[in-house]
């Protein structure tokens, strides 16, 4: 049989405790507390080299001038490029009435062919409890067309069977997956992965290779097969919209919190500085730079954790329809 009718039933699958570690570092993990860990350890670096004296920050060195040219120009920059991202997403809220209309439109389609195949009156508002109910759904079509298939005259082959069960436990593990799950970025990462790509081409392959023998019943719970997992693959793009627009509204708001404090911190460590002297004790010199390089890392430790989930999401959702690129395609495909 082909390799094409196989299925993929995991989620968010893990080698070992390093892939955990990147895994909460790029996308599940707090980017506030991503990024205090940056600058704790810019810090601690920075700190390191004083007290090793491979960085002079002495009466007679150029941290004020470091301080008051280079740094204050590229803070201010920094709060630049974020407030550059602020009217990026504002671009994208804007619209036009036919346009919010045809946006309303599209969103309340979906939802009225996931109450259909759910057999239900209404799609719940919650994300999480509306992936959660395609997963059930996926689930009890899996199981239903088990039983179109055992009551029919024709015995499917093993890799039919092999398909129903991975189909049913692939609804089951994202469902589980999804209950615990709130924040909107953390129930993408349910479904960030490449199963639905499987799923979706292995419902393809059987439903054309066993066409002449699937009775209307069987033949019509892997349809509704078919839709439901299309509709995963236009919710993750849409949840992906969703939470970078959350994100990078976030960020620009914390990056121009946090820059004028690094701005103030460039200020106040450069004139710390006179010509010959300090305002501060020489013993005290390491740790008040130490702390005004700590904070003037601020906006940009929040910047780089930001933009390293935005750059992760987009990675994992390059694709809106089976076409899995060849890097992340699993290594048993």
């Amino acid at each position: 049989m082909s390799e094409n009718i196989s299925t993929s039933s995991s989620v968010r699958d893990f080698d070992g405790p390093v892939d955990r570690v990147f895994h909460w570092l790029l996308l599940e993990g707090n980017r506030i507390t991503i990024a205090g860990v940056i600058v704790a350890v810019v810090f601690g670096c920075v700190l390191g080299l004083v007290y090793a004296g491979l960085v002079a920050v002495g009466p007679g060195s150029t941290v004020s001038t470091v301080f008051a040219s280079g740094l204050i120009s590229g803070t201010l920059t920094l709060v630049t490029v974020a407030l550059s991202i602020n009217q990026l997403i504002l671009s994208r809220v804007f619209g036009s009435p036919n346009e919010l209309r045809d946006k309303l439109d599209g969103t309340r389609e979906l939802r009225r062919r996931v109450q259909r195949l759910a057999g239900e009156p209404s799609a719940p508002n919650d994300p999480a409890e509306f992936l959660s109910l395609v997963a059930v759904t996926i689930r009890d079509r899996a199981r239903r067309l088990r039983s179109a298939l055992e009551d029919g005259e024709w015995t499917p082959p093993s890799a039919v069977t092999d398909y129903v069960d991975g189909i049913e436990a692939y609804g089951e593990n994202v469902d589980s997956a999804v209950e615990s799950e709130t924040a909107i970025v953390d129930i993408l990462g349910v479904i960030l992965g490449t199963e639905y790509a499987q799923n979706l081409t292995a419902t393809e392959h059987l439903r054309n290779e066993y066409d002449a023998h699937l009775s209307d019943a069987a033949d019509a719970e892997l349809e509704a097969i078919d839709d439901l997992i299309e509709v995963i693959a236009i919710t993750r793009q849409f949840f992906k919209t969703l939470s970078l627009q959350q994100d990078f509204a976030r960020l620009s708001r914390l990056v121009a919190y946090t820059g004028l404090l690094a701005l103030l911190a460039s200020v106040v460590v450069a004139l710390v500085y006179r010509t010959s002297s300090v305002t501060v004790a020489p013993g005290q010199l390491p740790i008040v730079v130490s702390l005004g390089i700590a904070a003037i890392a601020v906006p940009l430790a929040l910047f780089l954790s930001y933009i390293l989930r935005a750059a992760t999401i987009a990675r994992h959702t390059v694709s809106v329809g089976p076409f899995v690129p060849p890097e992340d395609r699993p290594d048993d495909s």
